[in-house]
C-alpha cells in the first residue's frame, strides 16, 4: 500500500497527540502535517506542525500547498465554555472550513471525529443506538448540540462530494492514562455522586489506544459513513462508584443539576460543566458497535478495563 500524506487538525489535543505518536512510528503515512492553537507535547520525526486557528484563512492555503491524500479533522472544543459563540465558531464553522479545504485541495479521503452524544440523551433512546438511528439534537448541552450540527454538515458534504471517501466516528466517553478533562474529573472528586430516584445509568468508556486504532483501521479500509466507537460491554454509575470505594453522595437528577448550575455560574474549579450535562448521566446513549466490529475491528480494552485504567492513573484506586 502506498504510504499516505496526512493532514491533521487538532494535532495538540488529547486524541491528536495519541494519533500522531502512532503515525510517527507506524507505516501508514510517509509524512504528516498538522495544526492547533497549542503545540503538541511531543516531537515527531515525520510530523510538521504550525500553530494556527482552525478558521485562519492561511489554513486553506497551507492544505492546498501540501495536497494531502488524507485529512483527519480532530479540532474541537471539548471543555464547556461560557463563550458559546466562540465555541461554535471553532466546532461548527471550523468543520466547514476544513471540509472546504479538503474539497479545494483534492483530498481523496476525510476522517472526522464526531461523538456518540450527537444522538442526544433522551429518555426514550433505543438501547443500544445504531448508526442508522436518527441524530436527535440536544438543544441545551453545547458539545452535543454542535456535534449534531457537524453531522448535518457531513451529510451534506458526502452528498456533494461522493468522490471523496468520507467517514466519521461517534465515540462514547474516551478515557485512558493520559485523559484530563471535566468528565474524568467527575470521578476524581473526594466523594462519588450517585443518582437516586432513577435506574443507575449504563456507561461506556473507550480506551484512547482503541480510538487511534479504530481511526487508522477505518482509513485503511477506506470505509464510508458513520461508525459508533465503544466496547460492547457497559458499566453502571454504581459500578464505577463501587470501584472507587469513595463515600457516596446520593443525589436526585434535580439536585445534581442544581449543583452543576451553581458551580458553573460561579466558575468554580469543580464540576466544570453546565446543568444540561445531567441528561447525559441520567438518560441512555449506549452505542451499538457491531458495524465496525463486523468489518474486523477488535477492541483491546473493555469498558470496565478502561475505567479501571483511568482510575488507577489518577490514583483513585491502586
Amino acid at each position: 500500500m502506498k504510504r499516505k500524506k496526512v493532514f491533521i487538525t487538532g494535532m495538540g489535543g488529547y486524541v491528536g497527540q495519541c494519533l500522531c505518536r502512532e503515525l510517527d512510528r507506524g507505516s501508514y503515512c510517509s509524512r504528516f502535517y498538522g495544526m492547533d492553537v497549542k503545540e503538541p507535547l511531543y516531537k515527531f520525526n515525520k510530523g510538521a506542525f504550525r500553530k494556527m486557528d482552525i478558521n485562519d484563512p492561511a489554513l486553506l492555503d497551507w492544505i492546498k500547498e501540501i495536497q494531502p491524500d488524507v485529512i483527519i479533522h480532530l479540532a474541537y472544543v471539548l471543555q464547556p465554555s461560557q463563550d458559546s459563540a466562540g465555541m461554535r465558531k471553532i466546532n461548527v464553522e471550523g468543520t466547514k472550513h476544513v471540509l472546504e479545504a479538503a474539497r479545494q485541495a483534492g483530498a481523496g479521503q476525510v476522517m472526522v471525529t464526531s461523538s456518540g452524544t450527537a444522538y442526544g440523551a433522551w429518555q426514550d433512546n433505543p438501547v443500544p443506538l445504531r448508526e442508522d438511528h436518527p441524530i436527535r439534537r440536544h438543544p441545551h448541552f453545547q458539545y452535543a448540540r454542535d456535534k449534531a450540527d457537524v453531522e448535518a454538515i457531513l451529510d451534506e458534504f458526502v452528498k456533494e462530494n461522493p468522490d471523496i471517501i468520507t467517514s466519521w466516528v461517534r465515540p462514547c466517553i474516551i478515557y485512558g492514562p493520559n485523559v484530563d478533562n471535566y468528565i474524568s474529573q467527575l470521578f476524581t472528586l473526594p466523594v462519588a455522586m450517585e443518582l437516586r430516584g432513577c435506574p443507575s445509568p449504563e456507561l461506556q468508556f473507550v480506551h484512547e489506544d482503541d480510538v487511534v486504532a479504530a481511526l487508522l483501521f477505518l482509513l485503511k479500509k477506506e470505509a464510508r459513513g458513520p461508525f459508533n466507537l465503544a466496547p460492547p460491554d457497559t458499566v453502571t454509575l454504581a459500578d464505577v462508584n463501587a470501584l472507587s470505594k469513595k463515600p457516596v453522595m446520593p443525589l436526585t437528577p434535580s439536585m445534581m443539576a442544581a449543583a452543576f448550575r451553581i458551580t458553573w455560574a460561579l466558575g468554580l474549579p469543580v464540576l466544570k460543566v453546565p446543568d444540561s450535562f445531567v441528561d447525559f448521566i441520567q438518560y441512555p446513549w449506549v452505542l451499538d458497535t457491531t458495524k465496525i466490529m463486523d468489518l474486523g475491528f477488535k477492541y483491546t480494552y473493555s469498558t470496565r478495563e478502561t475505567i479501571e485504567i483511568m482510575l488507577r492513573a489518577k490514583r483513585v484506586i491502586v
